[in-house]
């Protein structure tokens, strides 16, 4: 069947003609080069032919536009797309949303007119005023007490006084890849900073391996040489790095480097130009850095608490102003509306945490679940019905906030509530993230049009599930659902909605949520049994690049159609779906789910890419094909096949290898050794002498010389031996076939090898074999 033809959406477009593994990527690491600055051709025109004009005897000039003029000599056409180039490379590897600025994070929060002023001016002193030893604040504080809303008014402040600033805003809602901090840093610096671009540049053109470089690394060359070798940087006044949300970094282990490393700037360079911000929940380990006895002299520390006297008071005036609005904005209520009794009532509630006080305003002001007086009345009920006797006292406002967000949850109606479960079971998952990096080789970004697409779920099932939660969530309009994302609006709501304890929403949220994302796959997938084949454009996913056709991939239905004037279109969504659906099942092979463990799966791997990208990711495959239990199945449904040991070329192996070896507990005479002082690859399982011995490695081809040399031995001299001795292999679509050498050591007679190895084989060499992909 020919393949669909029809206008692609820029951000799907190829950039060649055909898109294949073996062409380069320009957006490739490595595409940064030498040439591209230096692409600078000098003209010059003959003595003779000179006449006088505008440039008459002009001399050396730097042209970066395009002009006519014969009176020119030595003319250097600077490459003025150069530094732009690298500004765009340089922006594809930082966290996207993530600058105080960001329209991602549009409205950002703020501390409300009059509020937080004491901890706002203690900050802004701090960094006016730090010394050579203290560049580091710590802002620590609960959940929901309003530390974003600080670190953005304090960026925003009038009255900061820095030569420049950056910001990292880390959030749950796709924010949260802490190892592309620095080189988030790096851009926001670079793009303010002519000199500090101008050192980076010639560093990354230098190595543009520091794309891909360690987070220590980076910070080493674009952080520390620049700012404390240059003297040009270092004397450049002060500069503000605020890193906001450190907690909701996704990883804790990135967390502590991350501070290990600014901590370690500070201590040791203790006259440098940065001064860091940096905000966080008291979580245990990062509580814990703080506490070590090299660190502390480095910071300050702002605790805000939840139930200060300055923090009810500033929750107070917002609760009085919000009411103001809120009687502006309706016709409904009377004008001595509230009555002070009732909002002293919800301001004791609240206490000093701003995100109840934002909450309930909210829910009070949502016109689409009912008036704003008996909204009010529905929250004062929920305050009466939890007397909190049993609760500590700075643990009230949270505990009122969830039982706050439970009455919300329960005016969903019945009828819809399968459909909100289902979005914010993926809200509390990183389908986000996912998305983001199976779709980094394209413009787009997760959307609320391409999520409901995915669920399957109408758009008026969509809204119609989240009408009752707009207090809760970022509702994205419909008319921008192509471009924006459903979010929450605090991250304390998806901790309570993930907190089974707290919420019991799901007894296993995570277990749950798997398995949406697993029907959703096996729903597209089963649409386009034959692949798919959209025409030339960029089939590169994080994986790998996918398999054109057989089939077109056109009868993946979609819930909620493009509408025509976006830069998108319904087969630039089938694509995406479909790319999302694949990096699912890998995802799902790699961390061992049963789910993913069929013969559906195992053939759709093997068959439908046309290149591996991540060796390691599809590693689960070779241990899944090969599964003893399996082994007769996938035998007879033509999964696993075999072909003669003399048909493997060591030259053509690659990757990593993996090793069982087993013996009897026998007395055996200069019995086999699978092991050598000289590997340093770990080995597990039993090796006690005079015991069964079970135990497992994994080694480098191109690491461990002692290993690689004795399986070469090993299979030459099998090959000698018994050169049709049969191996099982996994042929694949890609050429990268995987196979098990197995034996009995003819030395002892009881030793058992078995390797598992990866095996570049042509499409010839396969189908000599019996290969049918």
């Amino acid at each position: 069947m020919p393949a669909f033809s029809f206008h692609w959406p820029r951000f799907l477009r190829s950039h060649h003609s055909r898109s294949h593994p073996s062409q380069a990527d320009p957006r490739d690491d490595a595409a940064i080069s030498h040439k591209d600055v230096n692409a600078s051709p000098t003209v010059t025109t003959h003595p003779q032919q000179i006449t006088q004009g505008m440039f008459y005897e002009a001399h050396d000039l730097n042209v970066t536009g395009t002009f006519i003029d014969g009176n020119v000599t030595n003319i250097t056409y600077k490459n003025t797309t150069a530094s732009t180039k690298f500004m765009e490379k340089l922006l594809e590897k930082t966290i996207p949303g993530a600058e105080f600025d960001s329209s991602d994070r549009d409205p950002p929060p703020r501390c409300h007119p009059g509020t937080r002023l004491a901890i706002l001016e203690r900050c802004l002193r701090f960094i006016r005023n730090c010394d050579a030893n203290k560049k580091i604040r710590w802002v620590v504080g609960g959940a929901g007490v309003g530390k974003s809303a600080v670190m953005q008014s304090v960026v925003e402040s009038p009255e900061l006084v820095v030569s420049c600033h950056a910001s990292v805003f880390f959030s749950i809602n796709g924010r949260d890849d802490g190892t592309k901090a620095v080189m988030t840093i790096s851009y926001q610096l670079a793009a303010k900073c002519k000199p500090y671009r101008q050192l980076i540049e010639k560093e990354i053109i230098h190595d543009p391996s520091l794309f891909r470089s360690s987070m220590a690394k980076q910070f080493l060359k674009l952080i520390i040489e620049p700012f404390i070798h240059n003297p040009q940087l270092n004397s450049a006044g002060r500069i503000l790095i605020v890193v906001d949300g450190l907690d909701e970094c996704k990883d804790s282990h990135t967390q502590l480097e991350l501070l290990r490393l600014i901590s370690d700037l500070c201590i040791k360079y203790p006259s440098s130009p940065l001064v860091w911000l940096i905000a966080s929940r008291p979580e245990q380990h990062i509580t814990s850095f703080f506490s070590r006895s090299e660190v502390m002299p480095a910071y300050e520390k702002e605790e805000i608490p939840v139930n200060s006297n300055e923090a009810r008071a500033d929750v107070e005036r917002f609760l009085r102003d919000e009411f103001m609005e809120i009687k502006k904005a309706s016709d409904s209520v009377d004008p001595r509306w509230p009555e002070e009794q009732d909002l002293w009532k919800l301001a004791n509630a609240a206490g000093g945490l701003f995100a109840y006080a934002q909450t309930a305003t909210r829910y009070i002001a949502d016109s689409t679940v009912g008036s704003p007086a008996s909204q009010l009345s529905d929250v004062l009920n929920v305050i009466d019905k939890h007397p909190l006797t049993d609760v500590p006292p700075e643990d009230h406002p949270m505990a009122l906030l969830d039982a706050l967000y439970a009455r919300i949850l329960s005016n969903v109606p019945s009828r819809t509530m399968m459909h909100t479960r289902k979005l914010l079971l993926v809200l509390g998952s990183d389908w986000a993230l996912e998305c983001k990096m199976l779709m980094r080789y394209t413009a787009a970004d997760p959307n609320f049009l391409l999520l409901c697409n995915w669920l399957g779920m109408t758009p008026e099932e969509a809204y119609a599930a989240i009408n009752r939660l707009r207090c809760l969530l970022r509702v994205p309009k419909r008319d921008a659902a192509h471009r924006e994302m459903l979010e929450p609006l605090h991250k304390s709501f998806m901790d309570y909605i993930s907190d089974v304890t707290r919420s019991r929403f799901s007894p296993d949220i995570q277990h749950e949520t798997h398995q949406l994302m697993a029907q959703c796959a096996f729903r597209i997938l089963n649409e386009a049994p034959d692949g798919i084949d959209f025409g030339d454009i960029d089939y590169r996913l994080k994986y790998g690049y996918l398999r054109r056709g057989p089939g077109t991939g056109g009868k993946i239905s979609l819930t909620w159609k493009v509408d025509e004037d976006v830069d998108c279109n319904d087969n630039a969504m089938r694509f995406l779906m479909y790319k999302l659906a694949i990096g699912e099942v890998v995802a799902g092979m790699d961390r061992g789910d049963p789910t993913f463990q069929s013969e559906f799966c195992i053939r759709l791997m093997a068959t439908r890419f046309e290149k591996y990208l991540i060796i390691p990711s599809f590693d689960a495959l070779m241990d899944l094909a090969f599964t003893g239990s399996r082994r007769h199945e996938f035998m007879v449904h033509g999964i696993l096949q075999q072909m003669p040991v003399k048909a493997i070329d060591v030259s053509l192996l690659f990757g990593r290898a993996k090793l069982q070896f087993r013996r009897p507990a026998t007395a055996v005479i200069n019995p086999a050794e699978p092991w050598n002082p000289s590997c340093t690859h770990e080995w597990k399982g039993k090796w006690e002498e005079g015991d069964d011995q079970d135990c497992k490695t994994t080694f480098g081809l191109d690491y461990c010389c002692f290993c690689m040399e004795r399986f070469k031995r090993q299979l030459e001299d099998w090959k000698s031996r018994s050169p049709d001795y049969p191996i099982p292999t996994l042929f694949t679509s890609t050429g990268d076939c995987c196979v098990e050498f197995r034996f009995i050591d003819p030395d002892d007679g009881m030793s058992e090898w078995t390797y598992w190895i990866w095996l570049l084989l042509s499409l010839e060499e396969r189908k000599e074999y019996g290969s049918t992909v």
